[in-house]
This record gives C-alpha cells, structure tokens and sequence, in this order.
C-alpha cells in the first residue's frame, strides 16, 4: 500500500488534512497519527483493520501501486470530457465600446492595421440565434441551461441588435426551438442604459451583469469615457437603481485593481452596506495580464486573500460571490472541474460580422474565428471550432499534473496565457495563484465547518 500521487496533505495546529486532487475527498487526522501510519504503511497487508487506514482507502487517497493512480486520472478525464456540451452563446452585437477602461485586455491583442468597430446587423442576429438554437438542439446537454449572452464590447452601443435579439430569442423559445429555461443576459458598463432597457429587461426576463469597480475613487479611475463630461460611477448607480426598481436580476461584475487591494475594508464596505448590497451576485475578478496596469509580484496573492475574505463577509449577508463559489461547489460537491473556460466546446461566440469563434476575448483581431453564420453548411462546425481546444485542460498539461489544485482549478484563461506568454497552452498563472490558495481556504474552512457541527 501507498500514499496516492493524488494524495497532498496540509497541516495546521497538529491536525493534517489529506486531499485528493482528483477526486476532492478530504480527510482530517491528527499529524502524529498521520505520520505513525505513514511509517507502518509499506508493511500493511489489511487496511479494513485500521479505521482511519480504511477511510483513507475509501477515498483513494491510498492505493496498492501506480497503476491504480493512473487508471484514475484517465478515467475521471475522460469523463469530463465526454459531458462537454454546448448550452452558451457569446452574441458579440458589436466590438466598439464608450469606455477606455485602463486594464481592458481587449486592447492588447496587436492588430494588422486600425481598428474600426463593427455592429451586428438585423440578419446576423437572426441567423446567430437560428444556429444556436439548432447546435443546442442536437449537441447540448437537455438537462442544463441554455444562456445566450449578449456581450461586446458594449452591447447597449448598438441598442438595435440587443433588442431585435431579446425578441427573437423569446420568439425561439415559443416556437419550442429553444427550451423555456434558456437564459437571456447582458453585460453592460450601464453608463448608457435607458429607463426603456430596463423594462424591456424587466418583460423579457433579461438578467444583467453590470460593470463597477468599487466607489468612485476606485471605478472612475479605471474605467475613462471616451467623451468627456461623464461620471462613469454616478451612471452605474443609476442604473443599477433603474435596474432593481423595474426587478431586473443584476449582478456585478468587478475588477479587482489594485487600488481596490490597497482600500480593501473601504471596497468591501461599497458593495455591503451601499446601494449595492442589493445586488443577486458579484464576480470578483483578477486582473488580465495588460502592460497598460504595473502590477507588483504580490497582486495576485493579495487579490486572492481579498476574493476570500469578500467571500467570507458576502455570505453573511447572502451575496453571492461567483469567481470563489465554482470552486467552492466543486469541493463541496466532490465534482472536479475539466475547465473554467468555454473553449473546450461549451460556447459559441459570434462576432459582429457574423464571424464563427471559441473566444470572446480575441473578438478585435478576430483570431480564432474560422467560421461563419453565412456557412452553406454548419455539419462539421463543432469539430472545426474545437478540434483543438477540447483537451484545453490542467488535466492534460503535464505541468499542472502534480498541483494539489488540480480538480478545482479549470486551467484559466487560454486568451490571458497568449497574451502573456504568446502561446495559449501555457500556464495562466493567475488561475495558479488562485487555485491553490482557495483550495487550502476550503480545507480549513470545511474543517472549522466541521467543528462547529459537532458543538
């Protein structure tokens, strides 16, 4: 018998956690016990005679040989892989936007020549949302949700597309192409949405993410509009009020700068006790690499602690923090992770052009978009579009086999990797910094959880 290679231990006041990075099972001994067992394991013939050794079986976090580790790993990958199905479409309406937001990474792909934004057009619309239908139909899971975002850009910069879109969709649905469930959303800056979007939001059942930084030291320094003469956080604001008056489901999406790290109790106080503790979920996010914002080596370790402990406050209140809880539901759930990112074949995104792609975040220099609505033929579309993003997963990347991380991490952003490293296989190494400290959080965390359930 031997410890698993799936098997890494974390220690902490004389008590030692053992988890499995592929299968997330957990268990808690004391250190002294562990480290007795671990000198009397090679000789053990009949773990079931040792309790703590037969719990330890039970969750493979013991094996008899290597072989049985690697059957693992195959068999769990495969697994995952074979679940992918497509339920999300990325409905890019138009690639301009009215903000110049100093970290948006969409501005650091090089392009051939000057960039002139688009807009989707009434045709492309609906052969966008006809395609979706017919590919969610015959290669998407019946039993998950179908979303279709509406995304740019700034979606609401071409207001004709986002609501010939909405209508259509719901039209699609009716006709029985597009199940009832299927979610209609839109991320917007909000600076220029009207009182008629929220109601038309509010009839078609339209979820909004809405984009904010924090107070207004913090967002309208970061987020700069391209006219002059508008605060960008008094429009937010508005619009979230519009918003929530009309009883529109709003989340938040946030950018975690690192003004937001330096004045982290006075962010965190801005989205609990303002007007923002209203709002259904928050998605604290970690900054893209872009050379337009200097970062320190420690911004991604502090950005971290701060998703954690937003997430420890949030959940008092019942906020929802997104970015933590996906991987919190895959511990909790014991349900490993295969990828954090649809490019593996859970999206379509459109561009607006009508541009076929996999990645939402190369829509300016349009790589990666090899296919067209406009296509005579769409029978081989899955295979064209992900052929080679399927295995776009820690699970296949040899350098990511031994991280104790493993099963929660999804392998990040492969648009983030490119732009940094210039090859999208290589290491997000945000999603490294990120995995591996929640993951050590949610032991101890579960364990204090633990603890007081006994009481």
């Amino acid at each position: 018998m031997q410890l698993s290679r799936w098997c890494h231990t974390f220690h902490r006041n004389g008590v030692s956690a053992l988890v499995h990075s592929l299968t997330l099972g957990v268990v808690y001994v004391p250190t002294e016990e562990l480290q007795s067992l671990i000198t009397r394991l090679p000789s053990t013939d009949s773990p079931s005679e040792d309790e703590t050794l037969s719990l330890l079986v039970s969750q493979d976090l013991i094996v008899e040989n290597a072989e049985e580790d690697e059957r693992l790993i195959v068999k769990i990958r495969d697994r995952l892989k074979a679940a992918i199905s497509l339920e999300l479409l990325y409905l890019l309406v138009t690639d301009g936007c009215n903000l110049r937001c100093t970290y948006c990474f969409e501005e650091t792909p090089s392009l051939a020549g000057k960039f002139r934004s688009t807009r989707m057009d009434s045709e492309t619309v609906t052969k966008s949302l006809d395609l979706f239908a017919e590919m969610a139909t015959h290669r998407g899971n019946p039993a998950k949700k179908k979303v279709i975002h509406l995304y740019g850009g700034e979606p609401l910069a071409n207001r004709t597309a986002v609501y010939q879109a909405i209508k259509y969709a719901d039209t699609l649905k009716r006709r029985g192409a597009l199940p009832m469930t299927c979610q209609t959303t839109i991320v917007t800056n909000g600076v220029l949405l009207t009182e008629e979007d929220a109601r038309l939001f509010a009839k078609y059942g339209v979820t909004v993410g809405l984009s904010i930084d924090g107070p207004s030291s913090i967002t309208d320094r970061y987020r700069i509009p391209k006219r002059e003469g508008i605060k960008v956080t008094e429009r937010v604001t508005s619009a979230f009020r519009m918003l929530k008056k009309h009883g529109v489901s709003v989340g938040l999406s946030v950018t975690l700068t690192p003004d937001a790290i330096e004045h982290g109790d006075d962010f965190l106080e801005f989205f609990t006790n303002g007007t923002f503790r209203e709002a259904d979920g928050v998605s604290l996010n970690l900054l893209h690499f872009t050379p337009n914002v200097d970062l320190s080596d420690e911004y991604y370790r502090n950005a971290v602690e701060l998703q954690i402990k937003a997430f420890r406050r949030f959940r008092e209140t019942g906020l929802y923090e997104e970015r933590i809880m996906r991987k919190a539901r895959a511990f909790v759930d014991q349900e490993p992770m295969y990828a954090d990112c649809g490019v593996v074949g859970y999206q379509l995104v459109v561009a607006p052009d009508g541009r076929i792609g996999v990645c939402q975040d190369f829509i300016k220099p349009r790589k990666y978009f090899p296919r067209s609505v406009y296509d005579a033929d769409h029978g081989d579309l899955m295979e064209s579009l992900f052929a080679d993003w399927r295995d776009h997963s820690p699970f296949f990347l040899p350098l990511c086999k031994d991280c104790q991380a493993l099963g929660i991490c999804g392998g990040g952003c492969p648009a983030s990797a490119e732009l940094q490293t210039g090859n999208r296989n290589n290491l997000d190494e945000r999603a490294c910094h990120q995995s591996k400290q929640v993951l050590e959080w949610l032991v101890w965390d579960a364990y204090e959880q633990l603890g007081n359930e006994r009481q």
